[in-house]
């Protein structure tokens, strides 16, 4: 007890430190599963953060390919703003025929046929320009020339004159545009031509507009070998008529006459012969001929690109529809698909289609 007495204070530091251990034995024991459960815890959340690492991965620049694929947006706007803006000129919609087309009755395009005979008869009088089935003359047994009876020229519509079948509706205001395309083509040709040398039309061809055309179109009809992979048309996309028209005349006419072939008149093909008398003497010296005592001249064909008279053989392609039907494409194309909303409306406004844009689901 003296011992106790006397070293009061170590043995209260004794009796702490038992406490204090006791404590911390017994904090230790009832902790020690919450520790592990920590740890756990903390393992899996680290090994799902290394997962979310690698997939994050996957997205490693994804805001360039953004970049990029936002520029590649704008330029596709602008190639759609384009390829408005080239087949509306192709097209020309104000000048047309068959856009300001009015439908008519077949008897009504009949009288209308007849009447073109006459007109673009007496156009091509007035103007220099001669036909070639007319042309010709014929010599009797006397020695006499005698002029061969002129008739009137059929301008690829020769089956016509004086006879109409019983066309469909459809089909004869086909054939009523053709007409009124044939009449502007022979009047580019009348108004190319001048008063020092004649134009010599030999031919125009068309196509059939129909089934009851196809068996009354005879000589009339283009042959489909000479527009294969000649004209832009494509199935159902774009729509044309294609003719030829074939003359003889100086080289100064066939620039006059192409170059009024405007939208939606596109020349497709152009072949040039020179004609027979398309040829020159030369200055040197005279060639024997063996089987005379005669010396002949060399003859030498003048170049096409001087203004001599050659025969020119023209495909005219006329456009009368394009079916570029963007909203529709656009709004089915779209249909029920989640979209970026801010892309979309700038791709419309730079293609000029920004009036659609109400018109799209936004679901």
């Amino acid at each position: 007890m003296n011992f106790l007495k006397q070293n009061k204070f170590f043995v209260i530091i004794n009796i702490l430190c038992v406490l204090v251990f006791s404590c911390l034995q017994f904090v230790s024991c009832n902790s020690e599963e919450n520790l592990e459960s920590l740890i756990s815890s903390i393992s899996s959340e680290s090994r799902k953060a290394d997962s979310q690492k690698a997939d994050l991965l996957l997205y490693e620049g994804l805001a360039e390919e953004s970049k990029a694929a936002m520029e590649d947006l704008v330029t596709l706007a602008q190639v759609e703003k384009e390829q408005h803006r080239f087949w509306n000129t192709i097209l020309n919609a104000n000048q047309n025929i068959y856009s300001d087309w009015k439908i008519k009755s077949p008897e009504s395009i009949n009288a209308d046929i007849t009447r073109l005979y006459s007109n673009l008869n007496d156009t091509c009088k007035s103007n220099n320009v001669y036909f070639e089935q007319s042309a010709s003359s014929a010599v009797n047994v006397f020695g006499n020339t005698k002029d061969v009876p002129e008739k009137k020229y059929g301008f690829g519509l020769s089956s016509y004159d004086g006879f109409w079948p019983s066309f469909s509706k459809d089909e004869a205001q086909l054939l009523g545009i053709q007409s009124k395309i044939i009449a502007s083509i022979v009047e580019f040709l009348a108004e190319s031509s001048d008063s020092k040398h004649k134009i010599t039309l030999m031919e125009i061809l068309r196509e059939s507009v129909g089934k009851e055309d196809s068996q009354h179109i005879a000589s009339d009809i283009l042959p489909v070998m000479q527009t294969r992979n000649k004209l832009i048309r494509f199935n159902d996309g774009i729509k044309s008529f294609a003719f030829l028209i074939k003359f003889k005349s100086h080289t100064s006419h066939a620039r006059s006459f192409i170059n009024q072939l405007r939208p939606p008149f596109l020349l497709r093909d152009l072949q040039v012969n020179r004609s027979e008398n398309a040829f020159v003497s030369t200055s040197g010296q005279a060639e024997p001929n063996p089987f005379t005592n005669e010396v002949q001249a060399s003859q030498q064909p003048l170049p096409i690109v001087q203004n001599v008279e050659s025969v020119f053989t023209l495909l005219v392609e006329y456009i009368y529809e394009v079916d570029r039907d963007f909203e529709t494409f656009i709004t089915d194309f779209l249909e029920n698909e989640k979209v970026n909303e801010d892309a979309l409306s700038k791709f419309l406004e730079i293609s000029g289609n920004s009036k659609i844009r109400s018109k799209i689901n936004k679901d």
